[in-house]
Parts: structure tokens; C-alpha cells; sequence
């Protein structure tokens, strides 16, 4: 006998037919033979359309499959009765939902049992409209009983483990002790019969924490990890395991078949110190500005191995952290630190071993720019109107030697420029700029003629400083303060009151513009390129190469400085590990550093490949002992070995 399905009474004359209650099963499951023909219509039944009229599923082992099946009436009856569907063989399940779409047409919303095995299973499903029970249905209404035939090929449960795809499939990851690393997990999911939540769980203890998986799209989720930042040197593996669950996965007390899915994890830990001896490069100038130089070409004329490199020391958060670029000279590295309540300081590290030689508690002030370094002094400028000075100190003691008023508003520039004993900076409440002799600590001249821009400093070749501001490279003569000549954009937009440093280079300028690197020909006076696209951050140059941060910093493209014509695009630059678009640059002789706000890596010139990653971003350094710096946001300084 049929298992009851439950019953729901018409509502008097004239009605739609019942919806029903809960439907029953059989006891007896499904054989996987193929079925006979369905029982014909019953004479009179076509007032009741059943869509689909057959069934065909496909499910997972283990797991239920919901389909629906929609009834339209044609007629209406006086007098009450009941529903039911009813299925002999145990191939679908008592969860079964009969709403009203309309006066005259219901959905029955049905499960497949989830106990099926593997192969095909077949039933044919009755549906009954009765005056009475409808499991006696003595007084069926005309036509019943109704049949739908109904296929379900079951899958093995091996089957289900093909539907979960992980990128990557295994991670070997390599960081420093006490450097957390980050990196991230995607997963793509198909085929599962309802939605479903993921999750990351490390039962080893080499993240930070397990994580719920952000859903990108329908088929697409997401993972950012973290190592633990308590891992000891050497190597650390593990099984990360990856849930999949029809409830809250961190519990999943229903996981979707196949789950849990598994990925290899290593995590190499490296020793956090390695105080090696340091010793000058030859022909390698001291880093004493923004992008190392007066041209601000970023460019260090060196060759490193990325077998060799090792962390040094590193340095933690600095108060409430503001991480600025850097100064380094004469064995130590020159930082500003952002505090709280606009509490600002200048601090003096040794490159040796990480110690601090001196700090310069600058007290209460709106803004305190990147230093500049260079012939034993410290150059540093104030913004914020009444707060704008340029100070200078003594680099061994931290003394303040001079300090000398500009004037700005509420403006935000690069670490001053330094040529000999001249420093040019910004300065000029509505623009400008100042040529400073470190020598006598007097100015030279005061430009006030430039437009109000922030975010720059002056590029210094020959007799001219330049800048780029309004769509327009100014240049400045050094000696009269006044400008010399301007060279337009023609394709120039206004993109805001903030503008680029340019990157100088035999007679060219750089400079990315609203998406597009821009090449000036600086003894022609004209723009001699631009190219199209997504380009972000600075761009550096060396031996007749002009590099940039393409598609939305994403990858590196090399280009003639001359034409700008493409010589080679890197790999990605992201391997997995990496969230944010890659904003800073520095380069050797063979090989470039791009920085992140999470990491670092290294690409081989010659190769264009990632060859070398750190856990840490933000600005960058290299000084003239082959030691790079990375300045993270936080204000955590971490010193690297390249040597």
C-alpha cells in the first residue's frame, strides 16, 4: 500500500483543485530497471495538464535533487477535495511543497531521496484528487488518478569530487619568521542542486585563521588567507581542507557530496635575522630621494641574485603607522613616522643591525612629507599652512640645523630633490617651488608661478627642474627660478589637484597620465608618445628603457624610451598570493622589484618571470650597500639581503 501524502480540502463550490499536504513514499526504494509505460490517462483526465509530462534528472550519490512539476486545470468543482502524489518506489522524498501560481494553476516542488545508489532509478509518480482520503480515494474526481514518469540517474560519489576546481591546486609558500603571509584560494563549483557556502579549515595551525569563502558569482568563491605569524623556521605542511555544505560550513552538518576537498599546503619559514656584512657597491650613488635620485629614474646600477637574498631585520609598526618612502645614506636609512594626534617624529635606523641611532619628536603638525638625504644631511618639509617649513638635520646626531618657512595649504608632497648642496621642494600657498642652499641655509629663489598641484616633487637635470602639472611639463631654470618653457599634452584631462613626479632620462620625461604613459622629447619641447590603456603608478627608467605598471598594475611593459615602442611584458605579476594592483618600482641591472600593498617580487629582466617574492609592500628602496628596503602603509620597515 501507499505511504500517506497528506490531504488539504477544497474550499467549496467552484474551486481550483486542492493543493494538498505533505506527500508520502513507499517503502520500497527504486530497482534501477527501465520502467514500463505509464499507466494511460484515466478517461476524462485531460482537464488536468501535467508539465513536464516526464521527468528526467540527474543526481549525486548521496545527495537530493529538487525539481518541480506545474498542474493546470481547465475546470472548476462544487464540491471540496483533497491531493495527494504518491510514489511506490522510495525514489522521491515526503519533502514536497504544493503552492497556488494562480486560480487555476499549482506547483508541487519535490525531492529526489538522497539514499539512491548509483545507476538509473525509475518511478512513475501518481498524483490523486479525491473527494475523500486520497489514500482510499473511493470518490476520485474525474480522470484520477494522473501519472508522470520519472528518471533519476544517480552519479557515484567519486563523480562529485569533479565538480569542486581549486586554483592552485597546492600552494608552496615561502615567508620570515614573524612575517604573516597572505595569499588567496579560489574555488569553482558546479552542479550543486541548491546554494552552498564554503569554507577553508586548517587543522594544523598554519594560518592565522580558517576562512567562510566570499562568493563571486554563482559558480565562483573566494578565500584570503593569512599564515600564522607564529610559525617557527623551517618547513610547516598541512592538508587545508575545504568544505562545501548546504548549511553553515564551519559547522556543515550538511555537506555537499565529496565534500571535504583537500589541498597540500607548505609553508617555508625563514630565519627572520641575518646581519651579514655590508660593504658599498661600486659605482653605486647613496638613495637620497624619491626614486633614489634627482631624476627619479629608480634605477640602481647593480646585479643581484635572488638565491642570495635574505631578510636582515625588520621593524614593526610605527604608533598608529604611516609608512613613508625613504632616505638612505652613509649607512643609515632615514624615516618618517606618522603618530597619533598629528604627532610626528623623524627616525634614524642603522643599516647594520635595525637599531635606532637617533628620533626627532617634530611635535604638532598637519603633514610631514618623505626626507631626503644627502653630503650628512636630513631634508625634510612641513605642510598645512602655518605648519609649512623645510628642516634640515645633522645625519649623525638627528640635530635640527635649520628651519626655514614655506609657505602650502593643505598639500601632501614627495621627499625633496637634492643636486650638490641645492635642494628643490615644492612650496607656494597657490603653487610653486623653492631652490634651497644647504650650504648657507638661505633660499635661493621662490617660484610662484606653477600651478597649485600636490603629490610631486621636482625632477632635476642639467640646467632645468621640472614638473608635470595641468596637462603641461613646467621647466624651470635652476638658476633664475624662472620658467623656462612649457611642452603640452595634447590628449590632457583634468584628473584632480594631485599630479606625478616625472622620471627623467637622455633628454626624455615620463610621466603616467589618466591611464596613459606619456614620453617628452625635453630638447625638441614636444610630446614625443603616449600609449593607451589602464598604466598606474611611477614609472622608472634605465639604459634607454622606460618601465611602467600596465593593466591596472597587474603586469610589467618594457618600452623604448625614445618611440615607446613595446619590447616585452612581463608574467603576471600576481601568482595567487597577491590581492592588490602593484604600485611601486625600483630596478637593477637585471632585475626589476614591483611592490604591492601586501607583497614583493622580483622579475628577471631577461626572462620577464617572477623570480623572487617577499610577504611585505608598499615603498621601495635600494641602497648603496645592496640592501632593499620595503616601507609597508602600517609603517613596518623590513631591510633585505640582495647579497
Amino acid at each position: 500500500m501507499p505511504s500517506p501524502v497528506g490531504t488539504a480540502p477544497g474550499t467549496g463550490p467552484g474551486t481550483t483543485p486542492g493543493t494538498g499536504g505533505t506527500p508520502g513514499t513507499g517503502d520500497t526504494p527504486g530497482t534501477g530497471t527501465v520502467p514500463g509505460a505509464p499507466p494511460a490517462v484515466t478517461p476524462g483526465g485531460t482537464w488536468l495538464a501535467l508539465t513536464p509530462a516526464t521527468v528526467t534528472l540527474s543526481a549525486i550519490e548521496g545527495e537530493s535533487t529538487g525539481f518541480r512539476v506545474i498542474g493546470t486545470s481547465s475546470r472548476t468543482f462544487e464540491k471540496p477535495f483533497n491531493m495527494a502524489i504518491i510514489d511506490s518506489k522510495g525514489v522521491v522524498t515526503t519533502d514536497v511543497t504544493i503552492s497556488a501560481l494562480s486560480q487555476f494553476e499549482y506547483a508541487a516542488d519535490l525531492r529526489t531521496a538522497p539514499a539512491l545508489a548509483a545507476g538509473s532509478h525509475t518511478t512513475n509518480l501518481e498524483v490523486r484528487l479525491c473527494e475523500d482520503v486520497p489514500t482510499v480515494c473511493s470518490k476520485p474526481l474525474p480522470g484520477s488518478p494522473w501519472y508522470i514518469p520519472v528518471t533519476v540517474n544517480v552519479a557515484p560519489l567519486a563523480q562529485a569530487q569533479e565538480r569542486l576546481t581549486l586554483m592552485p591546486a597546492a600552494f608552496d609558500l615561502v615567508t620570515y619568521q614573524g612575517e604573516p603571509l597572505s595569499f588567496e584560494l579560489v574555488a569553482q563549483m558546479a552542479g550543486a542542486s541548491k546554494p552552498v557556502q564554503l569554507a577553508v579549515v586548517d587543522n594544523a595551525g598554519i594560518l592565522a585563521q580558517g576562512a567562510v569563502m566570499s562568493q563571486d558569482s554563482s559558480t565562483t568563491y573566494r578565500a584570503k588567507l593569512t599564515t600564522s605569524s607564529v610559525l617557527t623556521p623551517g618547513e610547516h605542511s598541512a592538508s587545508l581542507e575545504v568544505r562545501a555544505c548546504y548549511d553553515e560550513p564551519r559547522e556543515c552538518r550538511l555537506p555537499v557530496s565529496g565534500s571535504p576537498w583537500r589541498v597540500p599546503t607548505k609553508v617555508t619559514v625563514k630565519s627572520g635575522i641575518n646581519l651579514t656584512a655590508l660593504a658599498a657597491l661600486p659605482g653605486v650613488a647613496p638613495w637620497s630621494t624619491y626614486n633614489g635620485n634627482a631624476t627619479h629614474t629608480g634605477y640602481v646600477p647593480a646585479s643581484f641574485d635572488p638565491a642570495n637574498f635574505t631578510r636582515r631585520w625588520n621593524r614593526p609598526e610605527t604608533g598608529t603607522g604611516f609608512g613613508q618612502a625613504v632616505a638612505i645614506d652613509r649607512g643609515r636609512v632615514f624615516t618618517v613616522a606618522g603618530l597619533s594626534e598629528s604627532k610626528w617624529e623623524l627616525i634614524a635606523v642603522n643599516e647594520a643591525d635595525g637599531e635606532v641611532a637617533w628620533r626627532y619628536h617634530m611635535s604638532r603638525l598637519y603633514n610631514v612629507n618623505p626626507p631626503a638625504a644627502a653630503n650628512g644631511k636630513v631634508f625634510v618639509t612641513s605642510t598645512g599652512h602655518e605648519d609649512s617649513f623645510l628642516w634640515v638635520f645633522d645625519q649623525a646626531t638627528g640635530q635640527l640645523i635649520s628651519k626655514t618657512a614655506l609657505s602650502s595649504q593643505w598639500d601632501r608632497y614627495m621627499a625633496p630633490t637634492v643636486v650638490g648642496d641645492m635642494v628643490y621642494t615644492n612650496s607656494g600657498a597657490y603653487g610653486g617651488m623653492v631652490k634651497f642652499n644647504a650650504a648657507t641655509n638661505l633660499v635661493e629663489w621662490r617660484n610662484t608661478t606653477l600651478p597649485q598641484y600636490d603629490g610631486w616633487t621636482p625632477a632635476v637635470d642639467g640646467g632645468y627642474a621640472y614638473a608635470y602639472m595641468n596637462s603641461q611639463v613646467y621647466a624651470v631654470d635652476t638658476a633664475s627660478g624662472g620658467i623656462a618653457f612649457t611642452i603640452a599634452n595634447p590628449s590632457g584631462q583634468w584628473m584632480g589637484w594631485t599630479t606625478s613626479t616625472l622620471a627623467l632620462d637622455d633628454k626624455m620625461g615620463f610621466v603616467v597620465h589618466n591611464g596613459r604613459l606619456l614620453g617628452f622629447d625635453l630638447q625638441a619641447r614636444a610630446r614625443a608618445w603616449e600609449t593607451n590603456g589602464s598604466t598606474i603608478g611611477q614609472p622608472i627608467v634605465a639604459k634607454g628603457v622606460v618601465y611602467s605598471l600596465a593593466e591596472g598594475g597587474s603586469l610589467v611593459e618594457a618600452r623604448a624610451s625614445t618611440n615607446g615602442m613595446l619590447q616585452w611584458k612581463s608574467a603576471a605579476l600576481n601568482n595567487g598570493t597577491v590581492e592588490a594592483a602593484f604600485m611601486r618600482m625600483v630596478v637593477s641591472s637585471n632585475l626589476l622589484f614591483a611592490s604591492s600593498a601586501t607583497t614583493t617580487v622580483a622579475i628577471d629582466l631577461a626572462t620577464h618571470q617572477v623570480v623572487w617574492t617577499y610577504p611585505l609592500g608598499g615603498e621601495l628602496a635600494i641602497s648603496d650597500r645592496g640592501v632593499l628596503y620595503i616601507v609597508a602603509r602600517s609603517g613596518k620597515l623590513a631591510a633585505v639581503n640582495l647579497r
